[in-house]
């Protein structure tokens, strides 16, 4: 195992971070890197459950599997972590509630490290399969581009 942790985190854990979780870690290991991740929800609503069937679907699209049950993040989390991604500000505002100032530096936004731009990976659980594909395209894309980050500031190894 890893000494270096991330953790994605969105409202329910059931859609956002799982994907998140998921794609991360699949890439990581296409790319013979030792990290650990997890993912947990702001939310307690969802937890034990499955991912959303429908972001299951989309990233077995795309050749990614989504084996991950929902659990709802803990203060705790923010020692255990190296690096803490919250998928959007409403959950990064809830994460800095917890956070003391040491903390706060461990705590970034998902699409900080995407290429085109903007600030929170949207929710697709009320719109159609459009908005999965969205959410695939923005973590994919991120995704590479921390890894491809972390790499070069030696982190992963």
């Amino acid at each position: 195992m890893s000494d270096f942790k991330v953790m994605f985190v969105c409202l329910g854990n059931i859609c956002r971070s799982p994907l998140a979780h998921a794609v991360f870690q699949q890439r990581a290991e296409e790319e013979g890197l030792n990290v650990f991740v997890e993912s947990c929800g702001t939310g307690a609503w969802h937890i034990g459950e499955p991912a959303d069937s429908r972001m299951r679907r989309t990233a077995q699209d795309h050749g990614v599997v989504i084996n991950h049950l929902a659990r709802k993040f803990q203060p705790s989390d923010l020692d255990e972590y190296d690096l803490i991604i919250p998928m959007d500000r409403s959950n990064r505002k809830d994460l800095l509630t917890h956070a003391r100032p040491v903390h706060q530096e461990k705590i970034h936004l998902m699409r900080e490290w995407d290429p085109q731009g903007g600030q929170d990976v949207p929710d697709p659980w009320y719109g159609g399969p459009e908005g999965f594909e969205t959410v695939y395209d923005i973590v994919d894309r991120s995704c590479r581009v921390l890894i491809d980050q972390l790499k070069k500031d030696e982190k992963l190894s």
